[in-house]
């Protein structure tokens, strides 16, 4: 009996990918995300970095000091680029799409996205991602738009006219407006109906954020 094959480990994987040509392709990306899917966050953002610092190599000391947001626009490239390679459609890149994408969350759907967002249960906390909370952690947003395969930036700039145009209809309503209402993400998980552990869980989200 042959025993299975054994699982590679993440660094295995990226050592793997680095060694395997002299700069990062499409091609290359693709096949590797197919051969280990459970690592293909970590290659796409691998691959982003890679092809960043080929692009600029004087600033390679500053290489692990790339913006998130820079990272984020990185892995859309890349993403946008295996979907050409791969002759399937790239990421909605206009704000209706978007907005239909984000109105379609309801149900199971909306229980779906929570879970892909790492949220378990949660979907309570996603419905304030959509509607109420204005400091939504860096890696929630790029989960959600890898998930409903738009780009990061346009579900950024559609959420954020979604929660200004909710904070106008309160200021115009006829009572005054509560400022004391607006939610952070530390408010909205301190007060979900889970475990002290799975709180700890959800407010680390934002350790990639700090500056």
């Amino acid at each position: 009996m042959t025993s299975p094959a054994r699982r590679l480990s993440l660094d295995e994987v990226l050592d793997e990918f680095f060694f395997s040509a002299d700069k990062p392709s499409p091609a290359m990306v693709l096949r590797t995300c197919e051969a280990h899917p459970e690592y293909r966050e970590d290659i796409l953002e691998f691959a982003a970095l890679w092809a960043s610092h080929d692009a600029s190599p004087e600033v390679a000391a500053d290489v692990l000091d790339v913006p998130e947001e820079s990272v984020s626009r990185l892995q859309s490239f890349v993403l946008n680029r295996i979907h050409e390679l791969d002759g399937k459609p790239t990421p909605a890149s206009d704000s209706e799409a978007v907005k239909r994408a984000v109105s379609a969350l309801k149900g199971a759907k909306l229980a779906k996205a929570a879970t892909a967002v790492g949220f378990g249960s949660s979907v309570l906390l996603l419905v304030k991602v959509l509607t109420s909370i204005p400091n939504v952690p860096a890696r929630v947003m790029r989960d959600l738009a890898q998930h409903l395969q738009v780009l990061q930036a346009d579900l950024q700039q559609c959420l954020a006219q979604q929660l200004a145009g909710s904070r106008k209809m309160s200021y115009s309503s006829t009572k005054p407006p509560n400022s004391a209402g607006a939610e952070t993400w530390e408010s909205a998980v301190r007060a979900l109906p889970v475990s002290e552990d799975e709180k700890k869980r959800l407010l680390a989200f934002q350790e990639g954020d700090a500056p």
